[in-house]
């Protein structure tokens, strides 16, 4: 079935799925086109055709991972709960939920060489994976419930907490199960970003 669907087109999306579950289980280290060649049932030179070597690969996966975080918060960002508590708080479950289902991967997407010397379409991805919450710091600055300031460092402070919190779950330092300790987390963003405060 793999390599059929190589055949219909879709070798680069069963290459990035099976690099994923690869970075999942086995970490960086275990990651090589020749090994995803062979478990995708191609030939160890096909996947070149898409990843020239194994940079362009972990490229394609850091930008498919801002691709599902920024889907992931402009679903929270959308959510039917507008008061900004509310919304403060799903946003602040999403990015949680997805670097803890994702630490290799979260990891990877915080390394300096993905951020200094990033390709135009992973500046893309980046920028877009993060404007849902930007755009959430300026309604709130705009309704009078954040305080005013620079957006990005705004949103910079937010997702530093979160991150944070997240590797401290990865890092068996905190219950991968309780929520409430995210929850706490989005208040304390809140009673700082507000105005007036």
């Amino acid at each position: 079935m793999r390599a059929r669907a190589y055949h219909h087109g879709d070798l680069r999306s069963a290459l990035l799925a099976e690099a994923q579950s690869t970075l999942r289980t086995s970490g960086l280290d275990g990651l090589s086109l020749r090994e995803l060649a062979r478990a995708v049932g191609v030939s160890h030179a096909a996947p070149r055709r898409h990843f020239p070597d194994k940079a362009a690969l972990l490229e394609a996966l850091v930008s498919d991972g801002f691709q599902r975080l920024g889907s992931a918060l402009e679903a929270a960002v959308a959510s039917e709960r507008r008061e900004f508590d509310d919304v403060l708080d799903e946003v602040a479950l999403a990015y949680v939920r997805f670097a803890t289902a994702n630490p290799p991967l979260t990891d990877l997407m915080s390394q300096s060489r993905f951020l200094s010397d990033a390709s135009e379409q992973l500046v893309v991805a980046r920028e877009a994976s993060f404007a849902p919450v930007r755009k959430m710091v300026e309604a709130g600055q705009a309704a009078g419930v954040f305080a005013q300031g620079d957006t990005v460092r705004l949103g910079t402070v937010i997702f530093g907490m979160l991150h944070g919190l997240a590797s401290m779950v990865n890092n068996g330092m905190v219950d991968p199960t309780d929520e409430d300790l995210t929850h706490d987390a989005a208040r304390i963003l809140l009673r700082g970003l507000r105005s007036g405060s």
